[in-house]
């Protein structure tokens, strides 16, 4: 799953865009040039190449300090939310929110001319929608770096291509946007340039060694946080969600509704299995081990399962599920459980309370109806699946 505070790092919560990290790690994650042996800058400076030809869009929203001192920060906000918009709405790719009022997109499969036209309808667009929000011409500067599929590059120095191009654009006023081949920038010379001690004098190569000092430094302390949420949110016995996990992942759910795609929780409790306890408290922990196990093994890849509050207990929510579709998932996950706990050391069932959430219902009241349910499976004699009505 992803956890509630990696959203927080990775995305920005006014336009709903991936966030600056995000970018880096994209950038990141591109693979690797293969170079000379004798490259000896290359482990300390990792080369990648896209993977195949594409254009990376460079957008900067212009005038917003006067947009904010005439029209109020909270239409600069709705500024800075329509461009996002729009960009995500023609690019049809994830956009990126770099910087207070820059943007960033990386369209793949694009050759030059494919990314000429795109940039021009895009140009047609802005220009629309600009006047009729009253900004000023021109409403946003852009620059567009075409690679070819070969063109080195890495993370440090696209963003040193981005400040270049972009620089260079803004010393002719009359212009509001330019493309660039990669290799047309001058921090292109240095993708092929071989580092020697006298080298370190040389203001660009330190200015990219900053750069990519910082980028490090970004994608160790996204590192750093994952790891801490995940010791945070995750049950030790399980190695499932734990039910801190499981409430942020509800209230997210509830209050992010889509009305034509109902979701439902499935409330499962063990039943008699005090025997495995009553061995020792690690023959308690493998069999809360087993059970996840199944429950992962018999869930589709899109279902949320979390151990819940203690011992025996779990929940498992299934998006886009209505209760009839609930009840089927039940009971495939209720015989899995009978069937290999044949081979623990004691045989076990499930009881479970299937409940579906309504518009407008509150996280205790979906709660509170799926555990009556399984309440009343355990009454009615257990090993079977009841539904909230």
């Amino acid at each position: 799953m992803t956890f509630p505070t990696s959203d927080l790092i990775r995305s920005d919560s006014l336009t709903g865009c991936k966030s600056y990290l995000s970018f880096i790690e994209e950038l990141a994650r591109m693979p690797l040039m293969d170079l000379p042996h004798d490259y000896s800058i290359a482990e300390a400076l990792p080369y990648v190449s896209w993977d195949q030809a594409a254009s990376l869009l460079f957008v900067e929203i212009n005038h917003m300090k006067s947009i904010n001192e005439k029209r109020g920060h909270v239409y600069g906000d709705s500024v800075i939310r329509w461009l996002s918009i729009l960009l995500m709405e023609e690019s049809l790719a994830p956009v990126y929110r770099i910087g207070g009022v820059e943007f960033a997109v990386i369209l793949r499969s694009k050759n030059f001319t494919d990314s000429e036209e795109f940039l021009q309808r895009l140009l047609k667009r802005i220009e629309k929608e600009a006047k009729d929000l009253g900004m000023a011409e021109p409403a946003v500067h852009i620059v567009m770096i075409h690679y070819q599929k070969v063109s080195p590059a890495s993370p440090a120095i696209v963003l040193m291509q981005m400040s270049e191009a972009m620089l260079t654009l803004k010393k002719t006023p009359q212009m509001s946007h330019k493309i660039f081949l990669s290799e047309e920038l001058k921090v292109a010379a240095l993708a092929y340039s071989r580092w020697t001690p006298e080298s370190e004098t040389d203001l660009t190569y330190q200015t990219r060694w900053i750069a990519y000092k910082n980028i490090q430094h970004a994608l160790g302390m996204a590192k750093k946080i994952d790891d801490l949420q995940h010791a945070a949110y995750t049950d030790m016995i399980s190695g499932l969600p734990n039910l801190k996990a499981a409430l942020l992942y509800l209230e997210k759910a509830i209050h992010n509704p889509v009305e034509s795609k109902p979701f439902s929780v499935l409330m499962i409790d063990g039943d008699n299995i005090r025997v495995y306890n009553s061995i020792n408290y690690a023959a308690g922990d493998e069999l809360i081990r087993d059970m996840a196990a199944v429950f992962k093994n018999n869930i589709r890849p899109n279902d949320f399962v979390a151990r819940w509050r203690s011992g025996d207990e779990f929940i498992v929510v299934l998006p886009d599920t209505p209760l009839a579709g609930a009840k089927v998932i039940a009971e495939r996950i209720r015989l899995a459980v009978k069937s290999a706990s044949r081979a623990w050391k004691f045989p076990v069932t499930v009881s479970i309370g299937a409940a579906s959430h309504v518009n407008g219902e509150s996280l205790n009241g979906l709660i509170d109806k799926a555990e009556y349910a399984n309440k009343r499976a355990k009454e009615l004699g257990k090993d079977q699946v009841v539904l909230a009505e």
